[in-house]
Formats: C-alpha cells, sequence, structure tokens
C-alpha cells in the first residue's frame, strides 16, 4: 500500500521530483536553442546537444518517479513556458498529447524496460516540431516576427533553410537521435546514478 502511494502522481515527492526534471529538461532545451541567435542553423546543433543531455535527465526522472503522468505533466509545463514566451500556442496541446502518449509506452515496460523507456522519450521529443507549425499555415506573419525580432537577413536565411522537407527530416532525426540518446541515458543510470543510490 505504501509504494502505491508513493507512485502516485499526487504524491508530493514525486512532484517535486517532476519539477527538478522539468526545469532541467527546460534549462537545456533553452541553452541548446539559444545558438540559433548566431545563425538559424545553429538551431540544429543546439537541438542535438540539448536531445542528448535531456535523453539522461528523463530516464533519470523515470527511474526516480516510475508514475504514469510525470511526461504529461512535464509536456504541459515545458509547452506553457514556450508559449509564454512568445511560441505557437498549439504547442500546449501537442505536448500534452505526446507526454500522454510516452506515459503510456513507459508505463507498458514497467517504468524499467530499455527499448519502452527509449520510445517513450523518443515520442516526446517529438513536440519540439510544434513551435514551427506557424511556419507551414501562417508564414507570413511567423517570418514578419522572425525579422521583427532578429533582422532582415535573419528571417531570409531563417526561410530559406527551414524548408517543409528540411523540416520534416529534422524531425525523423531528432526522434531517433532522441532514441539513441535514451539508450545512452538508461546506459549511464544502470552504470552510475544506479550504484550511487540516486535512482
Amino acid at each position: 500500500m505504501t509504494t502505491v502511494a508513493r507512485n502516485t502522481i499526487t504524491s508530493p515527492r514525486i512532484l517535486i521530483n517532476i519539477g527538478v526534471f522539468t526545469a532541467l529538461y527546460f534549462l537545456f532545451m533553452f541553452a541548446g536553442g539559444m545558438l540559433g541567435i548566431f545563425h538559424p542553423a545553429m538551431m540544429f546543433v543546439g537541438g542535438l546537444i540539448s536531445g542528448i543531455l535531456n535523453g539522461i535527465v528523463c530516464m533519470l526522472m523515470v527511474a526516480r518517479t516510475r508514475v504514469m503522468g510525470a511526461f504529461t505533466v512535464m509536456g504541459a509545463v515545458v509547452a506553457t513556458l514556450m508559449v509564454a514566451t512568445g511560441h505557437f500556442w498549439g504547442t500546449i496541446l501537442i505536448a500534452i498529447a505526446l507526454g500522454f502518449a510516452a506515459d503510456l509506452i513507459i508505463r507498458s515496460g514497467n517504468y524499467t524496460r530499455t527499448m519502452t523507456n527509449a520510445l517513450g522519450y523518443a515520442v516526446f521529443s517529438l513536440w519540439g516540431i510544434s513551435p514551427f507549425l506557424p511556419l507551414f499555415f501562417n508564414s507570413g506573419a511567423y517570418l514578419a516576427d522572425i525579422g521583427n525580432q532578429m533582422g532582415a537577413e535573419y528571417a531570409t536565411t531563417f526561410e530559406r533553410i527551414f524548408t517543409a522537407p528540411v523540416v520534416c527530416g529534422w524531425v525523423l532525426l531528432s526522434a531517433i537521435l532522441a532514441f539513441c540518446s535514451a539508450l545512452l541515458g538508461m546506459r549511464i543510470l544502470q552504470r552510475h546514478f544506479e550504484r550511487a543510490g540516486v535512482a
């Protein structure tokens, strides 16, 4: 009975853990995104770095919480912060939906199977396409906003790089990289954190 109570989403300990890992996730994601200030193509580099680091963060969160809803909450919080900084409002709905899907996948492996944990993180990571969606259905306003913030030359370069095929390819590559980074995260978790009693 005690174990069940400890592993419910309403447990203060669980919520604190989710909050800590969500903060780390957002920090790495934000730091990676900031590389885009230098050049639009650097967003790919930042996404790669943050995706790898967050694979470790998310696998540690799974080990520390083992509860249905952790990724749903993380998705809701991170997406809300993204919208608050001016990104597409639909990001919240997409992140929550993918967070819930990730929770279902990870729960199916009882929070301990490497493959389901990695697949869950890969699915969750797909929410990253959300902020770019206005580029396809309202490109004029989207690029104008970028131009206002970063300058016309930056916006022109952004439009040239972020074509539909490139974005779709990046989403697929991001999912694969997320899966691999989660495998790395599970390996690090098993080799170091579990020995230290952290996980």
